[in-house]
């Protein structure tokens, strides 16, 4: 018996035994309707001097959502004509609710009106109709708080934590079922545990309608963005007027959405269709598509806010983009980007691409092939040329066999680049070579004192992996005329905030005439060699180092200037460039030298001297040989680093690399 017809059966007969008897109670095991089920009623009608109803409720079961111990009590029910009414009624389940209704006993309509709060009211209207299959049946709610959702939201979904919800549900039984829902949400708000699903300030209209056909539902729905920010890692939404539209099939197992569209304010519209499994919450099958969009307005709008903190947190982005993503089982099986005029700069100058075209296809399983084509760019402010980048991809592996990139007048040769592993196992591989480029150009482009000759190198295996650069041997550059090898070389955040380096370097038969004409330190002939331990820079500011500098061996003109004896001189040697002042030794502009060293040993901050030997007053810097010939002592043994570098700074008008 559905409910409808049970109650107005139940009130009749309560109404028809009035007058004889002051009470009356019936009780039956369960009353059964559409989407409703209760248990152990009872029904209790008393007379007074008014009429009272009473009725109780072991379960009630609404939707799936189940209540126990519920009583609705009408301390004074009235009739008129066919109509029941209860003007003050109170629901307890087990809250006590305010709650009004008027019941015709003719027809089998009902108008029910609760009040769980101040501003809060549900309202709820059923129009029998001539049968069963015309019934109608509205729900209208007001400012409904998000708390009142949690028994129908999902266990899987983030857990709401604010919102008011206001809105009409209309559901009509004819041929078939058919249900037309439009909600107002306003301040809404959720989270999950993660952190990596939330929103807050949300507000949204939706509106949604399906016809019943079988155990199968027909629908569609219209989603309005008014207000509020999205968080669904890794995209962030936020502003308004950004419009959802669905249609699809629902069931006992699935979800399918036959054709979406969501249109993006100021981006473009993102296309989609997906396949979800209700049982095991798994999106099985999903296709997203877009065309034409910019890249501009997608980072700023989506992924800028998710990126800050990282090294793509704070760039420039322009060009067009179509995307295309297809997924299977959760995950994404290919993808298909096509890139026209796309450039990208991080707006510190640490990195920058120009110019990107080409496209780039994708799959999980299958192996790929692909021609990218760059204009331009930049490297840590070193701008490089126009190259193609062949590669072949197969899932999260990719492989490039032989690049060739312009730098300034040189080139970068990089060498069977290749990825593997997978998650935080992944990581990547290359060898390469650097062919000679003029160091006055690289010094330029690196903010760095003009320095002269060339630069070349040989680049080992190098590798990355888990924000880890590591060179495998040796990385030797020509330079100065000399070699310079860095060994043990790691890279820590390479382009992160403040990346961190370690390396052993040898420097062998350094040109020092080169070197000090460099730093406009004051002319020093000879070679030089040095061994740099335990080298630390931490965001390219030295921070630890055992460094010892020493003339090399062979013979080699070896004189030093009068204005490099008082650049050292005043670096703790100051006796020397008073010696010069005070004696014929003044009028000379070079004087000869045997051997000259220093050594430095930098921990917490302070740099611990010496030279090439030690004497009484401290420790020989440079040694005089030949005639004239002059001697430079160093008097500190410790000196703060940033003094130091400070000391060193005056004397070359700041013209100095160290920081």
């Amino acid at each position: 018996m559905r409910f409808s017809r049970v109650a107005g059966v139940v009130l009749a007969l309560l109404f028809a035994y009035t007058s004889a008897a002051q009470e009356l109670a019936l009780r039956f095991d369960a009353i059964a309707g559409p989407s409703f089920f209760a248990e152990k009623i009872t029904a209790t009608f008393r007379v007074a001097h008014e009429s009272e109803l009473d009725l109780r409720m072991a379960e009630v079961n609404v939707v799936g959502n189940r209540w126990r111990d519920v009583r609705i009590r009408c301390p004074a029910i009235t009739q008129d004509r066919d109509n029941l009414i209860c003007a003050q009624g109170m629901v307890e389940a087990p809250a006590a609710i305010p709650v009004s209704f008027r019941y015709s006993t003719l027809t089998g309509n009902l108008d029910l009106e609760l009040k769980p709060a101040a501003d809060e009211r549900w309202r709820l209207t059923i129009v029998a109709g001539t049968s069963p299959a015309a019934r109608e049946t509205t729900l209208v709610v007001e400012k409904m708080p998000h708390t009142r959702l949690a028994p129908w939201w999902p266990a899987t979904w983030p857990k709401l934590n604010a919102g008011l919800v206001s809105g009409k549900i209309l559901l009509t039984a004819r041929e078939s079922n058919h249900v037309k829902a439009d909600l107002n949400v306003t301040n809404l708000g959720f989270a999950d545990a993660s952190g990596l699903h939330a929103g807050e300030h949300v507000a949204a209209t939706l509106s949604i309608e399906g016809q019943r056909r079988g155990e199968q539902w027909q629908w569609q729905s219209r989603l309005e963005w008014k207000a509020g920010d999205v968080l669904w890692q890794p995209v962030f939404v936020s502003g308004a007027g950004h419009v959802l539209d669905a249609t699809g099939l629902l069931d006992n197992k699935q979800l399918v959405v036959m054709r979406g569209n969501l249109s993006l304010v100021g981006v473009g519209n993102l296309e989609f269709g997906a396949t979800l499994n209700r049982t095991t919450s798994v999106l099985e099958t999903a296709t997203l598509k877009m065309f034409d969009i910019g890249l501009s307005e997608i980072y700023e709008k989506f992924l800028k806010p998710v990126l800050q903190g990282t090294a793509l947190g704070d760039m420039r982005a322009d060009g067009r983009m179509d995307i295309a993503f297809e997924l299977r089982n959760g995950s994404v099986s290919s993808a298909d980007l096509a890139f026209r005029g796309v450039s990208v700069e991080d707006k510190s100058r640490r990195f920058a691409v120009f110019g990107l075209n080409g496209r780039l296809p994708w799959h999980h399983e299958q192996l790929t092939a692909a021609v990218l084509k760059v204009s331009g760019g930049e490297i840590l402010r070193v701008p490089f040329g126009a190259f193609d980048l062949p590669f072949e991809m197969r899932g999260v592996r990719l492989r490039v066999k032989n690049i060739e990139i312009p730098v300034l007048d040189g080139k970068l040769n990089v060498n069977d680049f290749a990825t593997s592993g997978e998650g935080p196992d992944w990581r990547w591989r290359f060898s390469g070579a650097i062919v000679p480029i003029a160091m006055d150009k690289l010094t330029v482009a690196l903010g760095l004192p003009v320095m002269h000759g060339t630069l070349s190198a040989t680049i080992p295996a190098v590798s990355y992996q888990q924000s880890t650069l590591s060179i495998d041997g040796g990385l030797v550059f020509k330079v100065f005329d000399g070699t310079i090898t860095a060994r043990n070389v790691v890279l820590e955040q390479p382009l992160g905030k403040v990346p961190r380096l370690i390396a052993d370097v040898d420097m062998r038969n350094l040109d020092l005439d080169l070197l000090t004409r460099t730093f406009a330190f004051g002319n020093i002939t000879g070679r030089v060699d040095a061994h740099i331990a335990n080298l630390e820079l931490v965001n390219w500011i030295a921070a630890r180092f055992d460094a010892r500098l020493a003339s090399s061996a062979g013979d080699f003109p070896r004189r030093i200037s009068q204005a490099a004896v008082q650049s050292i001189s005043s670096l703790g040697g100051a006796g020397a460039a008073a010696a010069i002042q005070r004696s014929f030794l003044r009028f000379f502009e070079t004087f000869g030298y045997s051997s000259l060293g220093l050594s430095c040993r930098l921990e917490s901050g302070v740099c611990h001297m010496g030279g090439i030997e030690n004497v009484p007053q401290g420790y020989v810097i440079v040694k005089g040989g030949g005639i004239p010939a002059i001697s430079v002592l160093g008097y500190n043994r410790s000196v703060g680093w940033n003094e130091l570098i400070e000391r060193l700074k005056r004397v070359t008008g700041g013209n100095v690399i160290v920081e």
